[in-house]
């Protein structure tokens, strides 16, 4: 009975397969090749995602972190492999819902807090529309400074993959290749940091690592994704002892630590000693390892003090923020961060409660406190404070808040299955470091934000739909 079925699958297999290679022939004739082949490969991609939804959200997860693809692949303006992606699972998500009407994600805290958040964005960017009716529109030295309608876009596209997140990455399996993908993702930066350096390539003269591609291209970035890759290889070592895990677990880590004193990151090597002591805790059925973490921290120190080129370790000891007027490598960059943050609280004073606008801080800064450097805030308290005003604040502190709830509630369940308990160990760490290099970096609308909000409701939403009976 299956016979024709088979026979008829494997004949439209060759039909297809057949077609392909005449379509590939006929575009290489023409000189075309490399963009037949792209679309070969999306076409390919997007039937799958049709097929398994949850497949495209792992795609939208590494095109986030990597943002680095073939530009046939990649695509050009709002034809972009992202947007295609997306508007296909908003297509499979509005079908899926008409057949199994199940809106549970409306009640999730964390999407309550973004939409408000985003009414607070719309409301200072008219209010700003008013109080500064003669503002204009400049050009920086790469782009416009006036950030509104990118930064917009991110806050739309992030919140509905937020969205996607929640209502396809709803199986175990899901959850653990999201966690892998991610974790792949991240760890290909490492590489590209060390060969840059290796050939002169990082910043600031070559001295800092930095990745070719993804954020990780910003040193002080790369230091931040690098602690979050610990907290997930250190519980991954943790929670199976053995050899060969071990092995691959401490490798990666070394590989971490070593690139994270290679970017010269002040806030790198400060979050990796606040990283440390995280580590030596016990989360759930997971233990930390109080020993090991200190052992591991006395090679570290080891490393920085015999291995690290001295102009990184000049730049890492200079971390005296009221330090003027010296030369020492960092300095300048100190007193910079500085007078931006002093700006950013002058807007916020000036404007509490909501703000100068979205995307509008280098613009007024430069028009109307005529500030000649036209700088990010490089810091998200700042950031949110000035652009959105105390509102725009307190809702991202409750977003924070609440993710940190969910985070609690998650080891303190019993029906956590025992190979993903790695994963929810590595949670707390990878929040903290979120929420201490958010004084640092504008990484609020970054997308490795979203990414871990989601998870860690998906997460939740996993493990309370789980019947565990107690013994």
């Amino acid at each position: 009975m299956l016979r024709p079925a088979t026979s008829a699958g494997a004949l439209w297999s060759l039909v297809a397969l057949v077609a392909l290679g005449a379509l590939l022939g006929f575009a290489t004739v023409l000189g075309y090749e490399a963009t037949a082949l792209g679309l070969i490969v999306v076409g390919a991609v997007l039937a799958t995602v049709v097929v398994h939804p949850a497949i495209g959200v792992l795609m939208l997860i590494a095109n986030f972190l990597v943002a680095s693809y073939p530009s046939p692949i990649r695509g050009e303006g709002l034809l972009t492999i992202n947007n295609i992606l997306g508007i296909i699972l908003v297509v499979l998500m509005v079908a899926e819902l008409a057949q199994r009407p199940n809106l549970w994600f409306l009640r999730v805290r964390q999407l309550h807090v973004f939409l408000a958040i985003g009414v607070v964005f719309i409301i200072s960017t008219v209010v700003s529309a008013h109080n500064f009716p003669n503002l204009r529109v400049t050009s920086g030295k790469w782009r416009l400074l006036d950030q509104t309608i990118p930064m917009a876009q991110d806050f739309i596209t992030r919140l509905a993959f937020f969205i996607l997140t929640l209502q396809f990455l709803a199986r175990k399996r899901d959850l653990k290749r999201a966690i892998t993908v991610m974790m792949m993702c991240l760890i290909m930066v490492v590489p590209s940091a060390l060969l840059g350096y290796a050939s002169g390539g990082g910043e600031s003269g070559g001295y800092r690592a930095a990745a070719e591609f993804s954020v990780g291209t910003n040193s002080n970035r790369l230091a931040f994704l690098c602690l979050i890759q610990i907290a997930f290889w250190w519980y991954f070592m943790r929670t199976d002892r053995s050899l060969g895990r071990t092995a691959l677990a401490a490798g990666v880590i070394a590989s971490l630590i070593f690139t994270i004193f290679l970017t010269a990151s002040r806030s790198g090597v400060i979050g990796l000693g606040i990283l440390f002591y995280m580590l030596t805790k016990t989360r759930g059925r997971v233990r930390g390892g109080r020993l090991q973490v200190v052992a591991v921290a006395l090679v570290a120190i080891g490393v920085l003090l015999t291995v690290i080129p001295e102009e990184n370790l000049e730049r890492i000891e200079n971390i005296n923020p009221f330090a003027t007027g010296t030369h020492d490598q960092g300095s300048h960059s100190t007193e910079r961060r500085i007078d931006t943050i002093e700006l950013g609280w002058r807007i916020f004073q000036d404007y509490p409660s909501f703000g100068i606008g979205l995307g509008n801080f280098r613009e007024i800064a430069q028009q109307v406190y005529f500030d000649p450097f036209l700088r990010p805030p490089h810091n998200s308290y700042v950031w949110s404070l000035s652009e959105g005003g105390i509102f725009c604040l307190l809702f991202y502190l409750l977003l924070f808040w609440y993710t940190w709830r969910d985070v609690q509630w998650l080891q303190a369940s019993p029906a956590v299955p025992k190979d993903l308990g790695w994963i929810v160990a590595a949670l707390p760490p990878c929040l903290v470091m979120l929420l201490f290099f958010s004084a640092f970096a504008d990484i609020w609308l970054s997308p490795i934000t979203y990414i871990l909000i989601g998870l860690v409701v998906a997460l939740r939403r996993y493990v309370s739909c789980r019947r565990v009976v107690l013994v």
